[in-house]
């Protein structure tokens, strides 16, 4: 199983190929301005079709939203279509096989932010490393006084394929049997990783045993106005203060996939590469009834 993990940057190496446009994968606003008219440049919104519509976008865009890229398997879990099924979702938004790709969200609540990060974990996941996030999303793109449009374009289907890396998930079943070998990241917020509170989604209190804390909610930030954007730190809090090293395997989780690739963004964008995303998380680690370290010791969930 270690070498598994070992071999997810080489996997993503093999597979990188030249690109007309490299995105860097934490966009600035800035480079998007210099940038967006590169042909082979593919532009993907996160919010929802009315707002995209009436509210304007950036140019080119296309509008996309979190719901689209998963369903709800017998389990109760939130988990990705099939690497078939993505593509296929892909090519649908106009998204070649030779595009540089940069995502984005308007920021109307934390679900398009969490969208946005979890479908450029699926780029990933599909082969295509050669894209990024824009850095504070349209709050960023607005303060820098980029341009926005309200024009419609007919989307054209893309020719993009598919060329999955699966090392950069795992599933419940090789988590619970390698969780103690390597680092385990639970993206939740603070409180529910210590036990205290927990999404209603979620049936039980506490943690994995043996994992860590750094919330996805570190990441966000709020304007005057009520929207959400997202600012990527250098390095991430845990990885700072833990002074991981680039190369160390890490593992990700949290409640139901969404916080997980917001870590995978985060710790990637920060040059740490080795990474594995549990898209199912919590969700369904709790209906199996794993193991967890129960910090309030509510005798209900013992």
């Amino acid at each position: 199983m270690k070498y598994q993990l070992i071999l997810v940057t080489a996997c993503l190496f093999f597979f990188s190929k030249s690109f007309a446009v490299s995105v860097p994968a934490s966009v600035s606003p800035q480079w998007l301005k210099k940038n967006i008219n590169q042909p082979q440049l593919a532009i993907i919104e996160v919010s929802n079709k009315v707002d995209f519509t009436f509210n304007n976008h950036i140019p080119s865009s296309v509008v996309t939203n979190k719901g689209a890229w998963r369903y709800q398997d017998s389990d109760g879990s939130l988990v990705r279509y099939s690497t078939e099924m993505l593509a296929k979702k892909i090519r649908k938004l106009g998204i070649n096989d030779n595009d540089g790709v940069v995502i984005y969200y308007k920021g109307n609540d934390t679900d398009e932010i969490l969208g946005a990060v979890y479908l450029y974990w699926l780029f990933h996941l599909l082969g295509h490393t050669n894209v990024g996030v824009l850095d504070e999303g349209w709050h960023g793109w607005l303060a820098a006084k980029g341009l926005v449009t309200d024009n419609n374009p007919p989307i054209q289907i893309g020719n993009f394929v598919a060329r999955p890396i699966l090392a950069l998930e795992v599933g419940t079943e090789e988590l619970s049997k390698i969780r103690q070998h390597y680092l385990l990241v639970d993206g939740r917020p603070a409180t529910h990783f210590k036990g205290l509170t927990k999404f209603a989604a979620n049936p039980r209190y506490g943690r994995i045993p043996g994992s860590v804390s750094q919330p996805w909610q570190d990441y966000m930030r709020k304007t005057d106005d009520g929207r959400w954007y997202a600012k990527a730190p250098k390095i991430p809090k845990l990885l700072a203060r833990m002074k991981i090293d680039p190369d160390r395997p890490i593992l990700l989780t949290c409640l139901g996939g969404t916080g997980s690739a917001f870590n995978y963004a985060m710790f990637y964008a920060a040059g740490f590469h080795n990474l594995r995303v549990d898209d199912a998380a919590l969700r369904r680690w709790n209906t199996r009834r794993l193991p967890l370290e129960n910090t309030n010791l509510r005798k209900a969930d013992k």
